[in-house]
């Protein structure tokens, strides 16, 4: 019973992505496919640079870091395996003093297909010592050859010096000794800090682009919704609260901004990266790669069934929080009445019942995140502990570089990043969906009231004729059949009878808020759906029974809907109807704030100035709708006298329970159930003693009753 109320509601939740919903999206977002654009490509080149920052890191440890040189032992008679590694190294190869060991370079090792490594290592044609190479060019470096004659050896131009020795050098020497392998990490970090700068900066101007391109989208489709909301029959506002219709401008607006700015390019960088981790890893090692994807089944399968009760029990959280935002608006909208029948207790009860229902709602999608997350957790930390142990296994057996390993741990841990964010981005695109459902088809929503294709354009001047008009709002249950009657211009008519005849019902078709379902209405012999909207509405005024005031100050809202401002003119109006007096004793006058719906004010204030505003609006045609019922008797007088110049030279049609205001009129009709059962004056209808008479008689207190 309380869903209908507040900024959420159950209703259809559809795909977590649907392909049709966001190709109607994509239509606000063609005019700025340039900041699209610019960002999309901007998310390419940071997904690159992502990716390049570990390859980056594996590069400064295998070339750099651990630079060694290899000891070979090789016979030139010897086995198949030495011919074969001679042959393939002959070049690179350089001899050491003993005969029948060499030293295989940095460079040449790690071009080495790392199972043949493994084989010859295996089968002792390469030892466990490692050795230091570099070719002295520098002074300095010949001076660490003259400093240290027995730690090094020479063979031509190349020096080398075992790792073990390295140790037994001063800080300052070792330093001179990888003067150049420091010179390169030190330029590969220089890159990458290089490489997070830019990567800096293209995230600043892709975010901005991003978000000015969604706070762009996201204002054309507000003003799109709110365009479209208030060309919609009344109808369609008389089965639609309010809170629902606030809530397709804000919150479900809201909602598709976060979808397209937090997720969408997002979702597309995750998948670059991950298509990019993928090749990567397999080029690396492909062995290594295969293990780091055995978990991805197990992946699959968790985030299948996370996805499946995560939305059930999103939905069922939408519909507690629909029924809590719909008892709360309800509960203090009707405060006065809470507190007058002591429902305080009451009220308390119930909204304990729906919190706690909400609490648990809410209970159940964190217990299905508290699995989903951690168990994605597990099986990162899974597949990093598969890696080092498989992969320093290879490291220890020469199989793979030490680099190599750090890339992929670098990488499986990118790997899994997308996968923890996907609980959040599900629910956001989840909650996004069903916005985008609820925003489409209220603009999918038809204006009934449709424009003339040809109106007439000709001036109002106030000559009214309902011939046989019938209506209904619901399309069963009539309530006018076959009304005729008209006004001529400058006439003033009465529409009387009890609650529930139609009166109102009559004024609203002539506003055209209702179109009705047979017959027509002439406004100077046009029928009023051959006319522009504006145009008929601007040559009627309206008093309504409850006067709406908006939340700006007494002259702006005798001025309504002119941007002139006229001083002068919003006074004489106030004068001429009598609100001039009680204007005057506010303090600050015509510029006093109204506060909303005018809450400032009384009820019979708030007529005056609706009286006000019709007079300033100077319209052909004035509508009062029980205008007086909510003054005093003398306010009501000083009213009917402002009455006599507010009516002059204007066709006036005049809704009253109160008899004694509408004796002066030109004609009075007597409205029953729908149908016009008299009409005439005051006293031709007194005269006649019927329907009208016995209204009378029962307003004034003699003992009658209506005939039915």
């Amino acid at each position: 019973m309380y869903a209908d109320f507040g900024y959420m509601e159950e209703g259809k939740l559809g795909k977590p992505y649907d392909l049709k919903l966001m190709v109607r999206l994509g239509a606000f977002l063609r005019r700025y496919w340039f900041l699209m654009s610019l960002s999309l490509f901007f998310v390419l080149v940071m997904a690159v640079l992502d990716l390049v920052i570990p390859y980056l890191t594996k590069e400064a440890i295998d070339r750099y870091i651990v630079n060694s040189a290899r000891e070979v032992i090789l016979r030139r008679d010897g086995s198949p395996e030495e011919k074969r590694l001679l042959r393939q190294f002959e070049k690179d190869l350089i001899p050491m003093k003993e005969e029948g060991r060499f030293l295989l370079p940095p460079d040449a090792l790690r071009s080495m297909d790392r199972r043949e490594a493994a084989l010859f290592q295996k089968a002792g044609l390469l030892s466990e010592n490692r050795y230091y190479l570099f070719f002295p060019r520098k002074p300095e470096e010949e001076a660490l050859l003259k400093k240290y004659p027995n730690s090094f050896e020479i063979s031509g131009p190349a020096c080398f010096i075992s790792f073990d020795r390295v140790r037994d050098l001063e800080r300052e020497d070792r330093l001179r000794l990888r003067g150049k392998d420091i010179e390169g990490v030190f330029h590969l970090a220089l890159l990458i800090v290089f490489i997070l700068a830019v990567h800096f900066g293209l995230n600043f101007i892709q975010v901005y682009a991003m978000e000015l391109a969604g706070q762009k989208m996201m204002h054309d489709l507000r003003m799109k919704v709110f365009s479209h909301l208030q060309n919609l029959p009344v109808s369609f506002f008389d089965r639609n609260p309010v809170g629902r219709l606030v809530t397709r401008l804000t919150n479900d607006i809201q909602n598709v901004h976060e979808m397209f700015t937090s997720v969408l390019i997002n979702l597309l960088r995750d998948i670059l990266l991950l298509i990019g981790i993928i090749v990567i890893l397999l080029h690396l090692h492909r062995e290594m790669a295969l293990i780091s994807f055995s978990v991805l089944p197990l992946i699959f399968i968790t985030t299948l069934f996370f996805s499946r009760r995560a939305r059930d029990a999103f939905r069922e959280i939408r519909f507690k929080v629909a029924q809590m935002n719909g008892f709360l608006q309800e509960n203090f909208a009707g405060i006065r009445v809470v507190q007058l029948f002591r429902r305080e207790e009451e009220n308390w009860k119930r909204f304990r019942k729906i919190n706690k229902a909400h609490y648990l709602a809410n209970m159940k999608q964190i217990s299905i995140y508290a699995f989903f997350v951690p168990f994605v957790e597990i099986l990162s930390s899974g597949a990093t502990a598969l890696l080092i142990w498989f992969g320093g296994g290879k490291v220890i057996q020469e199989a793979m570089s030490l680099g190599v390993l750090v890339a992929f741990l670098s990488y499986i841990r990118m790997f899994f990043q997308p996968i923890r964010d996907l609980s959040e981005k599900y629910n956001i695109m989840q909650s996004a969906m069903a916005s985008l459902e609820r925003i489409f088809g209220l603009l999918d929503e038809p204006e009934k009231i449709s424009p003339p294709l040809s109106p007439v354009r000709s001036e109002i001047k106030g000559n009214i004729e309902f011939q046989r008009v019938s209506f209904s709002y619901n399309g069963e249950d009539r309530v006018l059949n076959e009304v005729s009657f008209s006004v001529r211009k400058g006439e003033t008519v009465a529409i009387v009878g009890a609650t529930g005849a139609g009166k109102t019902s009559l004024l609203y078709l002539l506003e055209r808020f209702y179109d009705p379902e047979e017959g027509k209405i002439l406004v100077d012999g046009v029928d009023i759906r051959e006319r522009e909207i504006s145009d008929l509405r601007s040559g009627i005024g309206l008093v309504m029974q409850d006067t709406f005031l908006f939340a700006g100050d007494i002259e702006e809202n005798i001025r309504l809907g002119d941007q002139k401002t006229d001083g002068a003119r919003v006074k004489e109006a106030a004068r001429v109807v009598n609100a001039d007096p009680f204007i005057q004793r506010l303090t600050n006058r015509y510029q006093t704030r109204v506060g909303e719906g005018g809450e400032v004010l009384s009820a019979g204030q708030r007529q005056l100035l609706a009286f006000a505003r019709a007079l300033y609006a100077n319209p052909k045609i004035l509508i009062l709708d029980e205008a007086t019922s909510h003054v005093d008797p003398e306010t009501e007088r000083f009213i009917q006298e402002g009455l006599k110049q507010l009516l002059k030279e204007r066709t006036a049609i005049v809704i009253a329970h109160r008899l004694s205001t509408i004796q002066h009129a030109n004609r009075i009709v007597v409205l029953h159930k729908g149908r016009v059962r008299e009409t005439g004056t005051h006293g031709e209808l007194m005269a006649k003693k019927g329907l009208y008479y016995r209204l009378y008689q029962l307003q004034f207190g003699v003992n009658s009753r209506i005939v039915m």
